[in-house]
């Protein structure tokens, strides 16, 4: 059989798009001359990382590149794969059989490389050095190559999936192109170990450039499908007029504009805070990676310190953009409405840079939005994919969480940087979207010991790949700092490490490069120096009366509960109550739907936030720990439930934020005209020797949302000394008195100080398992890559939640739109999934199935709720999701 017998890609219900089928070789040369392209317009680096592995004539590199490509989908010849379609035109060889064992293309193609074609020394390059040797080199680029759709290929001994024929048309194609690329051969630097190792180090981004050329090559709108025969390098020619065409997608990198001064980024603030102004006059210039750590009060401009930063690195070629990554969705929400003013500051202006918000997929310069989301371009989908319906490319990129990696500035919770580092399917995208970026990640205080840490791998290879991490927080205990420190220097391979800080050294700055770090105090802006006075309540009810009676004064106030069915319960408590009128309150919590978050989140800060003025006399917000973060809003009095040491400094932080008079309005100087802020806690009552049931008994919800329960009486007994958290004084002194290695915890609650410690230390460990392993090359050996089983948040392992309205028998989403169906996105606690799944009627059958098609899901995981404005359908926009 000829290799002309063979198909690469069907029409598969596509309108229009050239013939039925396109031929194997056909497509091979789409990818390649699409790789060839993307060489010679050096996108996403791609010629530069050539470059650095030792490919350094450009003519020669793209030759390469193209020559690779050709074999990505050599497993397509398998008998296996070609009888997932029959047509009169191709002929099916004798000895075909009707079952064969069910492998990807992927993996097969790695297979025929490994036991059949890598010994046939006229399919390789020239060399210098003897085949044995090219042989070793080329395990390094099969993987890179056949692994195409998003992670490795895996690894069979056996394989009965080709026939002779198959082997032979393999054989006979690849034999055949190679007279299109006359240039290449394997340089002289690959005969040595040495030589190999930048390969191995760079088959990471490579992989997931592989994965981009792939896809655009598998458009047919940019290449037409073609089932009938004609000359190798004829086709050739046409496919590289195509490429021109198509490379079109990638948006061009913005130019970076010079740093033109604080002023010119910030033009609303008068005079730069002392951390301000300390980012403005530190020494950047250094060689190689660097690590920032920014510490300072609530209100001291930590964020508008870190851009500043981030812009002098980037016009001093240090970086090209930015991926800033929070703790939570609400805070990206926020933070994307701050970088909209003054992100694209950073670029020419003429240049058009990319601003995505993953999560709730608002855009600035929507010419990327939609380049990437094209319909024509359908994807590299395959069916013999396992789930062929949500994880290839093009789902990959309609997903904005992923696609927010690589514009230029992108903005999303941390865990899109943190999977990265993991073995989700296509951490190479998301590993080639922070190539060249800084790394600005904020509130770091907040994250457990599983996603502490992810962060530490996160933090070392940035720099391990050259790259910058800025890091925010309010306080850090020193155990923290000491690990993300040493995380750095393991990337950096320096033997650096974190100075001790006394007590007094706050606020603090660190900077550290692969020789020394360097490590200073700053000052603090009297304006920001608080004390906060702390009261304590016993009794949820007491708590009701002080709002209702807050509201009454004309004052807003806020109960933070640490719990969604708090939340709720209080909110209905309190409307039930009737003193407020529902109009004046808000619940806002994780279960709501983007589109109902987003105007929970625009209704807070017009009440709450700093330009707010008569308006915000007498409302209220219950809320769960979404606004205890990033939000930019300014609190007359506020209620919490107790909570660890650090997540009371930040929700004091939204206390009295800003300078007001005695009617809420905003002054410029002067005294707050309000009465002196305090922290109204609820706790269990004090016991100085409380037993093993102190917090359950009192407060169960919260017990469960923070079980060292230790951690939550040394909360109390230190505030309980001081009075009041009293900033930047009493920081270190708050934060060690709970975290330091010398506290003395009660004997009631050792076991759940030692089963939390014990957790934390598995849960380390645990985080290790799930990473990947990047001494390797790309390459099965490299990680687990079983994306089901993952999770970037140990402790809240959840599922996604689309919601529907059935609109003529057909389900349309809930928000409207033209991203309706990611706007009606929520996630859950899967624990509370399964607790209350029954009470919602969800989409099922062949209308699931249609669903999932349209909109590139797995069946398997999908979950598509059907609501409607009945309250027993148990999603309403004024409570979120609450079931029945």
């Amino acid at each position: 059989m000829s290799f002309f017998d063979y198909w690469g890609k069907t029409r598969r219900g596509e309108q229009g798009g050239g013939d039925d089928y396109h031929l194997l070789c056909w497509h091979s040369l789409d990818v390649a001359a699409m790789g060839y392209k993307m060489v010679e317009h050096n996108i996403y680096g791609l010629a530069t990382y050539l470059q650095r592995a030792g490919l350094t004539c450009p003519q020669q590199a793209g030759q390469f590149f193209a020559w690779l490509l050709c074999w990505h989908d050599i497993g397509k010849f398998a008998r296996s794969f070609q009888q997932l379609y029959t047509d009169h035109d191709l002929p099916v060889p004798a000895g075909s059989r009707q079952h064969y064992e069910k492998i990807s293309h992927s993996a097969l193609g790695y297979w025929l490389w490994q036991s059949d074609l890598s010994d046939i020394a006229e399919l390789l390059p020239s060399a210098s050095f003897p085949h044995r040797q090219q042989r070793r080199v080329m395990e390094i680029w099969m993987p890179v190559v056949t692994g195409h759709h998003g992670r490795p290929p895996e690894s069979y001994d056996e394989v009965n999936n080709f026939l002779p024929d198959d082997r032979e048309a393999a054989h006979d194609f690849l034999m055949e192109i190679k007279t299109l690329f006359p240039l290449i051969t394997l340089p002289d630097c690959w005969g040595e170990e040495e030589g190999m190792a930048p390969i191995k180090n760079l088959s990471w981004p490579l992989s997931a450039l592989v994965v981009l050329a792939d896809w655009i090559g598998s458009a047919s709108h940019f290449f037409p499908r073609v089932a009938r025969q004609m000359s190798v390098e004829v086709y050739w020619q046409q496919a590289l007029a195509q490429a021109e065409r198509a490379i079109t997608v990638f948006p061009r990198p913005a130019a970076v504009a010079p740093f033109a001064g604080f002023h010119a980024l910030f033009p609303f603030i008068q005079h730069p805070t002392p951390l301000q102004q300390k980012v403005l006059d530190l020494t950047i210039n250094h060689h190689g990676p660097q690590l920032f750590i920014l510490e300072d009060v609530t209100g001291a401009g930590k964020t508008e310190a870190a851009l500043t930063l981030t812009h002098r690195l980037m016009a001093a070629d240090k970086a090209q953009g930015l991926f800033l990554g929070l703790p939570t969705m609400a805070t990206a929400n926020a933070m994307y409405d701050r970088l909209a003013q003054n992100g694209l500051a950073f670029y020419q202006p003429d240049s058009h840079p990319s601003l995505i918000l993953a999560h709730s997929a608002r855009s600035l310069m929507n010419r990327f939005n939609q380049a990437f989301q094209a319909g024509e371009l359908a994807g590299s989908e395959e069916p013999d994919d396992e789930t062929p319906d949500s994880l290839g490319c093009a789902a990959w990129f309609a997903d904005s969480n992923k696609k927010a990696l690589l514009a230029d500035i992108g903005i999303g919770t941390l865990d899109q940087a943190m999977m990265a580092v993991m073995a989700f399917k296509h951490s190479n995208l998301r590993q080639l979207g922070l190539s060249r970026k800084i790394l600005l990640a904020d509130e770091i205080h907040a994250y457990d010991a599983y996603m502490g840490r992810i962060l530490e791998e996160l933090i070392k290879k940035q720099a391990r790949d050259g790259n910058t991490t800025i890091l925010l927080s309010a306080t850090l205990s020193q155990q923290q700092r000491d690990r993300l420190i040493a995380a750095f220097a393991r990337g950096a391979e320096s033997t650096i490490q974190a100075p001790l800080l006394g007590l007094d050294d706050y606020p603090w700055l660190t900077q550290a490069t692969a020789t020394a770090v360097i490590s200073q105090r700053v000052e603090t802006r009297k304006a920001v120096e608080r004390s906060v006075k702390v009261a304590w309540l016993h009794d949820e009810l007491v708590c009701l009366d002080r709002i209702e009676q807050a509201a009454r004064q004309g004052k807003c106030i806020a109960w933070i509960r640490n719990s969604v069915d708090d939340a709720v319960k209080s909110y209905r408590q309190l409307i039930a109550r009737g003193v407020v009128p529902v109009a004046d309150t808000l619940l806002f919590h994780s279960r709501f739907a983007f589109c109902d978050r987003q105007r929970i989140e625009s209704s807070t800060l017009l009440w709450f936030g700093k330009q707010s003025g008569m308006q915000r006399s007498g409302k209220v917000v219950i809320a769960t720990q979404v606004i205890e973060q990033s939000l930019d809003i300014d609190l007359d009095e506020m209620i919490s439930d107790l909570a660890p040491i650090d997540l009371l400094i930040q929700r004091a932080g939204r206390l009295q934020r800003h300078l007001r008079d005695d009617q809420g309005q905003v002054k410029t100087q002067g005294p707050d005209e309000r009465e002196a802020p305090v922290l109204q806690i609820l706790a269990p009552a004090w016991s100085a020797t409380p037993q093993e049931d102190w917090l359950v008994s009192a407060m169960r919800n919260s017990a469960y949302v923070y079980p060292d329960h230790s951690c939550l009486w040394l909360t109390q007994q230190v505030l309980r000394q001081q009075g009041a958290i009293r900033m930047p004084q009493a920081a270190r002194l708050l934060i060690e008195s709970v975290y330091g290695d010398d506290v003395v915890k009660p004997e009631g609650l050792v076991k759940s100080s030692a089963r939390q410690e014990g957790k934390y230390y598995c849960d380390r460990a645990f985080a290790d398992q799930q990473m990947l392993n990047f001494t390797t090359n790309y390459s099965s050996q490299s990680g687990n890559f079983m994306a089901d089983h993952l999770s970037t948040r140990l402790a809240e392992e959840s599922v996604s939640l689309w919601l529907a309205k059935m609109i003529e028998g057909q389900p349309v989403p809930y928000a409207s739109g033209d991203l309706g169906w990611e706007m009606s996105l929520l996630r859950v606690r899967k624990s509370w999934w399964e607790k209350h799944k029954t009470e919602f009627e969800q989409l099922t059958g062949d209308a699931l199935q249609q669903w999932c098609l349209a909109q590139h899901q797995n069946p398997k995981f999908a979950i598509v709720l059907v609501i409607s404005d009945a309250p027993q359908c148990g999603y309403s926009a004024r409570e979120g999701l609450i079931g029945q």
